[in-house]
């Protein structure tokens, strides 16, 4: 631990709001530099960085150090993410049970439109989608084939196909949220 970090940790579990803002200026950068690199420059990041220092400042009075401040605060940074990925995945598995069951259901000729529209939507963001990016999708939405089949094919890592798909249906969820909002 920076041996200017334990008083400020100190008035911290008393809850000197001063100190919260000086351990927050002081590590806030490279925290926020650290989560925008861990998850491709998200959008998310800024969110990931508010609760990090919220879950701080919630428990303040229970911190415990085992080695340093810095282990402690990334140790939190890495449970955030965590958190934040998850939700982001069941999110996704919400958006694709909802638009399963809408499937299955007999469509009015309006929704009938609606999903075509929202069809080609979705065939247009996958075709803007960079290069490989777009082949990794494809291979994985059209033609079935799990990550290891896709890694063995491109001849990549399988952490580097699964970074891909995720970057991918990030994208085109973003896309497709836009256009629910303006079926709504």
């Amino acid at each position: 631990m920076l041996s200017d970090d334990s008083p400020l940790l100190l008035r911290l579990k008393e809850g000197d709001r001063t100190a919260f803002d000086e351990i927050f200026n002081r590590y806030a950068g490279p925290i926020l530099t650290y989560i925008r690199r861990r998850l491709s420059g998200a959008a998310e990041a800024d969110d990931i960085l508010q609760e990090v220092f919220l879950r701080l400042w919630k428990k303040r009075d229970s911190i415990i150090i085992q080695r340093s401040f810095r282990n402690y605060i990334y140790t939190t940074v890495q449970n955030c993410i965590s958190d934040h990925l998850r939700a982001v995945r069941k999110e996704k598995c919400a958006l694709v049970d909802e638009f399963q069951e809408r499937a299955t259901e007999r469509p009015q000729p309006d929704e009938q439109y609606q999903h075509k529209q929202v069809y080609h939507i979705w065939k247009d963001a996958t075709r803007k989608l960079p290069g490989q990016m777009r082949r990794i999708y494809v291979m994985k939405t059209e033609d079935q084939l799990t990550v290891k089949e896709i890694a063995s094919q491109l001849q990549l890592s399988e952490q580097t196909v699964k970074n891909q798909l995720h970057t991918a249906g990030q994208r085109i969820v973003k896309i497709l949220r836009q256009v629910q909002l303006f079926f709504l």
